[in-house]
Formats: structure tokens, sequence, C-alpha cells
């Protein structure tokens, strides 16, 4: 068999042609491993985050251990609203909590019930943001800790933000006298 000039410029030129589309099949194949994997670390992080949460009974939700701290409540409150604008800014969504937080005093004002609600439906949130957002805006590189990272890079950071202040609630239960539910891990 002999191989014409022809032939070989057509598979170079095929082959030339087929990169960037291979390129991207393999990127949206690792998105698609980004959500699955980020909801499984993400229903972990729901659960124990509701465990931690409702271990404080009510009538401390409003404590803080020093003037300038955080309430118990507001550990969780920053959680969802922080969380909820980062995404919302840097996707260009819009955000679920612009109306309620219209409304004077809407998170001091929820019950332990209501607001155990409110993350319920943040954690769903989220999870479906990260389902719905289009592979190519969640490779799409966003200024952070002084760098450049991909977006998807930006909900472990989120979710490292959530862990930071679930640290701070389980300090406020054993300054209470609650002994912290046992991390499992995922």
């Amino acid at each position: 068999m002999t191989i014409s000039r022809k032939i070989v410029l057509k598979s170079i030129f095929g082959a030339l042609i087929s990169l960037p589309v291979l390129g991207k099949k393999k990127e949206e194949k690792d998105i698609l491993g980004f959500k699955d994997e980020f909801s499984v670390a993400w229903k972990s992080s729901f659960d124990h985050t509701l465990k931690i949460f409702n271990q404080m009974p009510e009538d401390k939700f409003e404590f803080k251990y020093t003037p300038e701290s955080y309430t118990f409540r507001t550990q969780f409150v920053h959680c969802i609203t922080f969380t909820t604008s980062q995404i919302c800014g840097r996707l260009n969504i819009p955000n679920p909590y612009d109306e309620k937080e219209k409304k004077n005093g809407f998170w001091k004002n929820l019950s332990k019930a209501e607001l155990e609600t409110e993350l319920k439906e943040f954690y769903a949130w989220v999870e479906k943001t990260v389902f719905e957002t289009k592979p190519e805006k969640l490779m799409q590189l966003e200024n952070y800790a002084g760098g450049n990272v991909p977006t998807w890079r930006l909900f472990y950071a989120l979710e490292n933000h959530i862990i930071h202040h679930r640290g701070q609630a389980i300090c406020y239960l054993r300054l209470n006298g609650i002994t912290p539910i046992g991390y499992l891990g995922w």
C-alpha cells in the first residue's frame, strides 16, 4: 500500500482539527468528575453541619464568647450568606436571599427550626448550582487569594470556609458544656 501526500495531509489536518474537540471532551469529563466528587463531600458537610447545629439548644443561639465574636446563630447565617454571595457574584446568577434579606431582622427572627430549614435549602441550592453550571463556566479562571483559579476550585474554598465556622460552632458547644458529636469524614 502506498501512502500519497494527499492522504498524509488529510490525516494530519484531521488530527489537528480533532485535538481541540478531544481536549474539550476531557475537560467536560473532568468537570463531571468534580461534580460527582463535590456532591459526596457536600453531602458529608451538610450532614455534619446539621448535627453540630442541632446540638445547641435554641435558648443558647445568641451565645458568643466575647462581645466582638459571632453568635452561634451568626456562625451559620454567615456560612449561608457569604457562600451564596460569592457563588452568585462569580457565576453572575441571582442571589436567592436578596428578597429575604430585605426584611428587617430576617435572620435574627428565625427560630431554630426555621434556620435549620434555611440551612437545608442552602445546601440543596449549592449542589443544584454546581450541577447546573456549564463546564466552560466552571473552568473559567477567577481571581482568588492573589491568584487565578478555575471557578470549580472556589466551591472547595467555600466549603473550607464553612468548615472553619463549623469548627467555631463546635467551640461554642464545648463552652456551653455540650460534647460535640464526633466527625466521621467522607
